[in-house]
This record gives C-alpha cells, sequence and structure tokens, in this order.
C-alpha cells in the first residue's frame, strides 16, 4: 500500500515554512500573550479613565448650570408674581371699565329725545344689579332728586305735557332709547295741580339695562 502525505505543502519536511515556529519554546509564547494580555487590559484602562473623567467633567458643568439656572429663577419668581399682580389689575379694571354706567350720556340722550312742551320733574334711574362699585345712583332734573317708588322696575319718571298727544309721544321716544324697554304709562292727569295750565300730569316707569338690550 502507498503511503499518504495529508500535511499541506508548507508544512511537508523540506519546505521553506515548515522550519518557521519550532524554535519558539513554550515559555516564550506564553511569556509574549501574557505582555499582549498586558498592553490591552492597560489600554482598556486608560481608555476607562479618560471617559469616567470626561463624564465627570460634563456632570460638573451641568451642576453649574443648573446652580445658575436656580439663581436666575429665584431672581425672576418676584417679577412674575408682579407681573401676574399687574395682569390681574388690569383685568380687573378691564371688566369695572366694561361695566360703567355712563349716566352723563344716557340723561344726554334722554334730553336729545324729549318732546318739546314736556317738563320732567322727579327722574329715578337705578341699575339692575351692581355692576360696579357706585353703579347704583339715581338722577333727577330740576335738581330734586328721589327714590325710585314701589313697583318700578329700574326707570321711573314724573312729568308735565302740554296734552295727551305729548304724553304720548314721551312714552313712543322713551321706547326709542336702547337702554330702556317695557315702557309703561303708570298715570295721566289733566289739569291736575301745580302743572302748567291745561296741561297733563304723567308718571311712567320702565325696565332699565345699562348695556342694551332687546325690546
Amino acid at each position: 500500500m502507498e503511503a499518504v502525505n495529508l500535511l499541506p505543502a508548507y508544512a511537508r519536511p523540506g519546505h521553506p515554512w515548515a522550519a518557521v515556529g519550532k524554535d519558539l519554546s513554550a515559555p516564550r509564547v506564553l511569556k509574549a500573550a501574557s505582555v499582549a494580555a498586558c498592553v490591552a487590559v492597560l489600554g482598556l484602562g486608560l481608555g476607562y479613565v479618560h471617559e469616567r473623567s470626561v463624564v465627570k467633567d460634563k456632570q460638573g458643568a451641568l451642576a453649574d448650570v443648573q446652580a445658575e439656572v436656580a439663581v436666575a429663577d429665584a431672581k425672576a419668581a418676584p417679577l412674575r408674581a408682579a407681573e401676574a399682580a399687574a395682569a390681574a389689575r388690569m383685568a380687573a379694571a378691564g371688566t369695572i371699565s366694561s361695566q360703567r354706567i355712563t349716566w352723563e350720556r344716557m340723561l344726554r340722550d334722554l334730553s336729545r329725545v324729549l318732546p318739546s312742551q314736556v317738563y320732567l320733574q322727579n327722574l329715578a334711574l337705578q341699575s339692575p344689579a351692581p355692576l360696579a362699585s357706585g353703579a347704583a345712583a339715581t338722577a333727577a332734573t330740576a335738581g330734586t332728586a328721589t327714590a325710585a317708588p314701589a313697583g318700578a322696575t329700574g326707570f321711573s319718571a314724573t312729568g308735565v305735557a302740554s296734552s295727551h298727544v305729548r304724553v304720548a309721544l314721551v312714552l313712543d321716544r322713551l321706547a326709542s332709547l336702547p337702554w330702556l324697554s317695557n315702557v309703561t304709562l303708570l298715570s295721566s292727569t289733566n289739569g291736575a295741580s301745580g302743572t302748567l295750565k291745561g296741561g297733563d300730569a304723567f308718571s311712567v316707569n320702565a325696565t332699565f339695562n345699562p348695556i342694551g338690550g332687546a325690546k
């Protein structure tokens, strides 16, 4: 039987590569491997120390920034409180301003719509709800202030007209005002004592809505 050499060509006797490494002893191989392992471990250790130092520096910088933010926030807290208080005051002022009753304008409108030959003796205006401080008030003609009579609904007036036709015109003109509704004639007396000769004394009331409303 013919022998067969199963070694690769470079490992067969006589091949130049067959003698490579035969002069290395086991202790020298182990020593070289140990040195390589030590170098690798040392490299890993140095890398770990470096990265840990970088992380520690970044953590320190973050702590410094957080401390600065806390100081700035503490300084800004009074400013935010003052801003909130100012906003609250502005809102309250806006609410009061929007609810303020302009009595001067209403009296001006009333005097504008009253027909000629009609004279008011007493006039009372009262807000149906306290919209703002001092909103409920009473205005009167001829320097006479009177409280609203029983059954009045915010507006009441007494006066004198030259005729029944003028009294009817008063009711029509009052009903044209946007802040009056349900204008009602309570009484009309011809030739009442203390009135103009041949005149009619009248009394009216109405629903008063200072911000206007549907008729």
